[in-house]
């Protein structure tokens, strides 16, 4: 009797000592922060209603040059909204696509679309560009109200409005002309842009 009540302790102590390394496990790996690994077939951004187009426009850059969607058809195109006078999230949003593009070890087309137009003039807008150092690898699309309007809505942006922040998003469009991901300023990353960059092609 007393092996048996032996044997029957010696196995609940064991029973124990793995329960409490399995729960120390959990908490270690919990504890570490560290994220559950992405699946190499999935996108880091949000996907965008299927089928959305790219809106089509032509209107001008920092330079005075013609800017058009339709000239990008075939190319991933990287498409954000900013102002030239923000001192916070736009140049933290040009930065992050910069620092994908340096991870991608190539361009892709930027088209950064002002929010502001009153405001973002070409020698702004140029001063900016020069600022955040992405002159020659961002385009700055500026336009009237009238004309920013429809972009805008197309993507679902909401502009600047004195002191009311304009929505702070990264899209990529792909060759085809149709939104495909989508990235809020919270969630943006160099690593998580390139990831989906190089998922699009």
């Amino acid at each position: 009797m007393r092996r048996v009540q032996t044997r029957v302790l010696y196995a609940l102590a064991t029973l124990g000592l793995c329960a409490a390394a399995a729960v120390t496990g959990v908490w270690i790996a919990a504890s570490s922060g560290e994220e559950p690994a992405r699946p190499s077939s999935a996108f880091a951004g949000s996907i965008r209603p299927p089928g959305a187009p790219a809106p089509a426009f032509r209107l001008r850059d920092q330079d005075g040059k013609a800017v058009s969607m339709a000239a990008y058809r075939g190319r991933t195109v990287v498409m954000t909204f900013v102002y030239s006078t923000c001192e916070d999230t736009c140049p933290a949003q040009i930065q992050s696509i910069r620092g994908a593009l340096d991870r991608l070890g190539r361009d892709v087309p930027v088209l950064a679309v002002s929010v502001d137009p009153r405001n973002d003039t070409p020698a702004r807008a140029r001063r900016f560009l020069l600022e955040q150092q992405v002159t020659g690898r961002v385009r700055f699309v500026l336009g009237s109200r009238d004309e920013l309007a429809p972009v805008w809505r197309g993507y679902g942006i909401a502009p600047q409005r004195g002191r009311l922040d304009h929505s702070a998003y990264v899209v990529l469009v792909d060759g085809e002309g149709l939104q495909r991901i989508g990235f809020p300023h919270s969630r943006l990353t160099p690593e998580d842009l390139e990831h989906d960059l190089r998922r699009l092609g």
